[in-house]
């Protein structure tokens, strides 16, 4: 009769059940890092769906600015144009355009400093200023009778101070000063009629206002010549 060896058969069922023991362990393992990048997937769409959601905002915005862009040049468009038709109404010249649109061309220009033709914060002539418009005068009627003639007065940019109680500002200070000048031209011989005033104050400067020098250039009347 044959014997059966029960320690054998007991051995090979504990191996078996180790290897089942090990095969679900290894099975929970593989099944918790299958959820953990199932977790990291979503997660991960998720913010890529919400970058997409920026994205296409971001282009809707950029879209519209791009827009506001193309209108933006089209009114620049527009007032170059409109600028460039009014330049050709007003002409060529280099001097202040007649208001009407009528095209003029500046013939003759003198600058004379203000120093030279007055004493500081006064408007009365000095003696080499009204011997230097005398000149001046003589050079319109000769050369340029029958022509309009402009005069523009220009101060630096320094406040009235000294004066303040004689003149308003800078621009009352120039205009009268441009006034003196008319006058004088006037007592020449100009016609009235054929000369315009203009206070210009303290603009249009030619020179930097940073130094004496500067100043001094930019305290000036202009007598122009136009031909329109």
């Amino acid at each position: 009769m044959k014997r059966t060896n029960h320690s054998g058969l007991a051995v090979k069922s504990l191996a078996l059940i180790a290897v089942g023991i090990a095969c679900v362990g290894c099975c929970d393992k593989e099944q918790r890092q299958i959820q953990a990048l199932t977790q990291q997937y979503n997660e991960l769409a998720q913010k890529n769906k919400d970058v997409n959601g920026q994205l296409a905002g971001a282009r809707v915005r950029e879209s519209q600015l791009m827009g506001q862009m193309d209108a933006k040049d089209l009114q620049l468009t527009a007032l170059e144009t409109e600028n460039k038709e009014l330049r050709t109404k007003l002409g060529s010249g280099s001097g202040v355009g007649i208001p009407g649109g009528v095209p003029e061309t500046t013939v003759y220009t003198e600058t004379v400093g203000t120093d030279v033709l007055f004493s500081a914060g006064k408007t009365t002539l000095t003696s080499s200023g009204r011997t230097r418009l005398g000149s001046i005068a003589a050079t319109l009627k000769g050369k340029y009778p029958g022509l309009a003639v402009r005069v523009i007065g220009y101060t630096d940019s320094d406040p009235i101070v000294k004066t303040k109680n004689i003149w308003k500002d800078n621009l009352d200070l120039s205009a009268n000063r441009a006034m003196e000048v008319t006058r004088y031209l006037w007592s020449k011989g100009i016609p009235a009629e054929r000369i315009e005033t203009v206070g210009m104050g303290a603009t249009h400067f030619v020179a930097s206002n940073a130094s004496k020098a500067g100043k001094t250039s930019n305290r000036r009347v202009v007598i122009l010549v136009v031909r329109k």
